[in-house]
C-alpha cells in the first residue's frame, strides 16, 4: 500500500513537472513568420527576407530565444485606420521566469520593460528599419509565470509585451537624442498580463 502511494504521489508530481508547449523556435524556419494574407505586406516581406533572417542571425549568436514565428512583420493600425507595417521581433529571453506567488502582474511588466526591453532593443540597428514601407518597430518579449509549488521549469502561463515603437522614435533612441523612456512614451505598448487579453497600456516611468 506505501508503495502504491509513494508511486501515485510521484506519477502526480512527474504530471504537474512535465513539458508543456513549447514556445520557443528551434530553427530560422520555424521563428520566422513567412506567410501574410495581405499581399502588400507579402510583398514587403519578399524584399526584406534577407534583413529579417540577419536579425534572426543576430540574437541566436547573442544566444536570445526567439518566440515561434517571432520575427517577421507586423501591421499596426493608427489613430486615422491606417495600416502601417512594422518590423516584428518577438523574443523570449531565457533568463526572464517569474514565480507566480511572489510576483504581481505589474510589477512584472515595470520589470521586463525597464530591464529587458530596454536592453534588446539595442540590438536593432537604425539601418534595420530604414528600407521603404517600413514605418517602425514592433518589438515584443515573452515571459513565463511559473507556480513553483508544482515546477520551476514547465507550466505555468505565458505574458508579453510589445512596444510598437514609430521609425523616428527609434532612430531618436539609438543616436542618444531620446531616452528609452521619452520613446516608449512616444510609442503603443501593449501587454497581456495574468492571463488577460491584450490591452493597451501607458507605462509609469
Amino acid at each position: 500500500m506505501k508503495k502504491f502511494v509513494l508511486l501515485a504521489i510521484l506519477a502526480v508530481f512527474v504530471y504537474s513537472c512535465g513539458k508543456g508547449p513549447i514556445h520557443v523556435a528551434t530553427t530560422e524556419s520555424e521563428a520566422m513568420k513567412r506567410g501574410y494574407g495581405d499581399p502588400k505586406l507579402q510583398e514587403l516581406y519578399d524584399r526584406n527576407e534577407g534583413l529579417l533572417k540577419d536579425i534572426y542571425l543576430r540574437f541566436t549568436k547573442a544566444n536570445v530565444n526567439i518566440y515561434k514565428e517571432g520575427i517577421g512583420l507586423s501591421l499596426l493600425t493608427d489613430r486615422q485606420n491606417e495600416k502601417l507595417p512594422y518590423i516584428m521581433v518577438n523574443i523570449r529571453p531565457q533568463e526572464i521566469v517569474f514565480d507566480e506567488s511572489s510576483s504581481k502582474p505589474n510589477a512584472r511588466f515595470s520589470q521586463v520593460l525597464q530591464t529587458y526591453v530596454r536592453k534588446y532593443v539595442g540590438y536593432i540597428k537604425k539601418e534595420d528599419l530604414d528600407r521603404p514601407g517600413v514605418e517602425g518597430l514592433a518589438f515584443g518579449v515573452y515571459w513565463p509565470v511559473r507556480d513553483y509549488s508544482q515546477c520551476n521549469t514547465y507550466g505555468g502561463f505565458i505574458e508579453y509585451i510589445h512596444v510598437y515603437m514609430p521609425k523616428v522614435e527609434l532612430y531618436d533612441l539609438l543616436d542618444g537624442r531620446e531616452t528609452f523612456e521619452e520613446a516608449v512614451n512616444h510609442s503603443e505598448v501593449v501587454a497581456s498580463l495574468n492571463l488577460g487579453e491584450a490591452t493597451s497600456i501607458k507605462p509609469v516611468f
